[in-house]
């Protein structure tokens, strides 16, 4: 079983500049995927969605010169003016990417983007200052607000806000919250030193509950409300605790489970561009 002192080991420091770019693997997979899979459902790219990408890798780079400036203090004083004058670089920076996005789309709505996203980053960035006691909801909160990429990119694509988007994006949310729970359950029990019995429960229940989500769509698309392929967002992450509970280990590996949650998020991208066409 993990340990807490495994968990800190995982990531050692990194040297140079490379601390300016998040290393949550999380993070980047919710932006790329969401961003991705707009562009695969929707069949189309334009300009304005070119423009879009770098302004929202920028948004989220923001993270860690805002972080480290308002953790300044003592000796720290010193790096005031340099994350300062990184934060503001990037945000002009995304803000003239995103300038040429909607310019390009001849739609002002990708300026409110920004706006809309604003209480998400606020809300997780406070959070992360309760340290592990507000470290699952910080998660949540930053999940509903990363995958706003979505109508983002649907905007810049010269869509309207259809079924379509918001299946996307919900199918989106819905995935990620709950490889959220997945993490977090390897994690505590690391960390408490929770049984295997205890764990094994745990996923059950995590299982258990997307199994009756997906139905649950099933069921309402049969009724011609939803599309079938709405049932789509759950269907990878049910494999995999199908699989890991069929595997006979107690436990899953904590040092690979953000490649996991990538190879979970391709299989996502992949599952809705398909069945979006078929």
């Amino acid at each position: 079983m993990y340990t807490a002192q495994a968990l800190r080991s995982s990531f050692p420091p990194r040297q140079g500049l490379w601390w300016l770019v998040p290393r949550e693997y999380g993070a980047w997979s919710m932006l790329v995927t969401g961003y991705v899979t707009a562009l695969a459902v929707a069949d189309r790219l334009t300009p304005a969605a070119l423009w879009l990408l770098p302004a929202m890798i920028l948004l989220l780079m923001v993270k860690e010169p805002l972080e480290r400036l308002l953790r300044v203090h003592g000796d720290g004083q010193r790096f005031l003016w340099r994350y300062l004058s990184i934060l503001l670089g990037e945000l002009l920076l995304s803000g003239v990417f995103g300038s040429l996005a909607a310019g390009s789309a001849h739609n002002a709505a990708i300026y409110a983007l920004p706006l809309i996203a604003a209480p998400f980053y606020a809300v997780a960035m406070l959070l992360g200052f309760w340290g592990e006691r507000g470290r699952t909801l910080r998660e949540l909160v930053a999940t509903w607000g990363l995958l706003l990429v979505v109508p983002g990119t649907w905007i810049a694509l010269g869509l309207s806000a259809d079924m379509a988007m918001w299946i996307v994006y919900l199918g989106l949310v819905l995935h990620f919250l709950y490889g959220v729970g997945f993490l977090r359950l390897q994690i505590v029990a690391a960390r408490t030193g929770m049984d295997a019995e205890e764990v094994r429960q745990g996923t059950i229940l995590l299982a258990g509950s997307a199994s009756l989500v997906t139905v649950g769509v099933v069921i309402v698309s049969l009724f011609g409300y939803l599309p079938i392929w709405a049932a789509v967002p759950l269907l990878p992450q049910m494999a995999r605790a199908y699989l890991w509970l069929g595997s006979g280990r107690p436990w899953l590996e904590i040092s690979r489970m953000g490649r996991q949650e990538v190879g979970l998020a391709t299989a996502i991208l992949v599952l809705y561009a398909l069945v979006a066409h078929a």
